[in-house]
C-alpha cells in the first residue's frame, strides 16, 4: 500500500521532519480483530462515520483509547497474567494491564460482545506517523467471536458493521469501494495468508512495533509499508 498525502498533510510532514512543527504526543489505544469461521475465515469491520475528525469514513476493527481506569483492572480478567502480556508486547506491566482491559471494554461498548482476556491473542502494535495531528500507539489483538453472541453497532462513531472474508475486503479496497488505514490493510493481508480461524489464532505474526514509512517523491510526500520499494525504513523517532 502506498498513499500520496494531500498537500496540507504533506506540508505538515515536511515541517515535522524539519523540526519546525512539533509532533503530537502518542496516546495509548487498543483494537481487537474479531474473527469467526463461516465458509472460511471472516473478520468483523466497522464503518466509521465520515464526520469523525480521525479516520472518518474508513473501515476499521473495534477499539479505542486506553482510559486511566483501565490500569486498575484485576489480573483475573486479563486471561494471561499482566507480566505475560507485558513480555509479549515488550512493555511495562502497567501498560499491559491497561491495554488488555481497554480492548475488552471497547469491544463490549462498541459491539455488545463480552469476553474475557483468555480469548485474546496478541497480534501486533502500530504507531501513528509523526505528522498526524492525532497519534496513537495501538495494540492489536485477535479473538474468535464467542458462541451465542453477534456484534452490533453500539457506538456513535460507526454507522454499520459487516463480516467479510479478508480477501474480499482487500479486493473491495482495490476497487475503491472501501477505505481503510494502512494497519487494517496490513492485518487483513496477514489474515488472508493464514486462511482459517484455527491457524490465525494458533499462528499470530511475530510481535513487532510497526511504523508507517514516509518519504518524499518529487513534490509528493508518500506513505509506504515494508515490502514496498518506496519504504524508507522505520523512523527512529516514531515512538516519541
Amino acid at each position: 500500500m502506498r498513499i500520496v498525502l494531500p498537500p496540507p498533510l504533506a506540508e505538515r510532514a515536511r515541517a515535522v521532519r524539519a523540526g519546525t512543527e512539533p509532533a503530537a504526543p502518542l496516546r495509548p489505544a487498543a483494537t481487537v480483530v474479531l474473527l469467526r469461521d463461516v465458509d472460511g475465515l471472516e473478520v468483523y469491520l466497522q464503518h466509521r462515520h465520515r464526520r469523525l475528525s480521525f479516520a472518518g469514513g474508513v473501515y476499521a476493527f473495534p477499539g479505542g483509547r486506553v482510559d486511566p481506569a483501565d490500569a486498575r483492572a484485576a489480573d483475573a480478567s486479563l486471561g494471561l497474567p499482566a507480566q505475560e502480556w507485558a513480555r509479549r508486547f515488550e512493555s511495562s506491566v502497567d501498560e499491559a494491564r491497561a491495554h488488555v482491559a481497554a480492548v475488552l471494554r471497547e469491544l463490549e461498548e462498541e459491539t455488545g460482545v463480552a469476553m474475557d482476556g483468555h480469548a485474546l491473542v496478541g497480534w501486533s502494535r502500530w504507531v501513528t506517523p509523526r505528522f498526524e495531528r492525532r497519534r496513537f500507539d495501538t495494540w492489536f489483538f485477535a479473538a474468535a467471536l464467542p458462541g451465542g453472541q453477534e456484534p452490533r453497532v453500539a457506538t456513535s462513531e460507526s454507522h454499520a458493521g459487516r463480516w467479510m472474508h479478508p480477501l474480499d475486503a482487500l479486493r473491495a479496497l482495490d476497487r475503491a469501494e472501501m477505505a481503510m488505514l494502512p494497519p487494517t490493510w496490513w492485518t487483513l493481508r496477514e489474515l488472508a495468508e493464514r486462511g482459517t480461524l484455527a491457524r490465525a489464532l494458533a499462528d499470530p505474526p511475530a510481535m513487532r512495533r510497526h511504523t508507517v514509512g514516509w518519504t518524499t517523491d518529487g513534490e509528493d510526500v508518500v506513505m509506504a509499508l515494508p515490502g514496498d520499494p518506496a519504504y524508507p525504513g522505520d523512523d527512529p523517532l516514531e515512538g516519541t
